[in-house]
């Protein structure tokens, strides 16, 4: 079902907006290491790096690349793929 979903994203150029530090702080990821996005970037979903509230989740956009990829979760060239399509808003 899950690969299913994705090939649909991925068929589609359906982007997602992924927000890594709230996901894991309302326990829709388990952690940084496990986060999905790494599965939806492996199965040609296209994502982009978000934050969410400021406020709440503290934490700025630079820090989500830093704890993805200190994490181990992207690699650099995954990381840079993702910010150059944040940027030029290509899809």
């Amino acid at each position: 079902m899950i690969e299913n979903n994705m090939r649909f994203l991925a068929d589609n150029n359906i982007q997602l907006n992924v927000c890594p530090s709230s996901n894991v702080i309302l326990g829709f990821a388990k952690d940084y290491e496990q986060h999905p996005i790494k599965m939806l970037v492996e199965n040609g979903v296209e994502v982009t790096l978000n934050t969410d509230d400021l406020l709440i989740f503290n934490s700025s956009i630079e820090n989500e690349y830093l704890l993805l990829y200190k994490a181990g979760t992207l690699s650099v060239d995954q990381l840079e793929e993702i910010r150059l399509r944040g940027l030029s808003g290509r899809r």
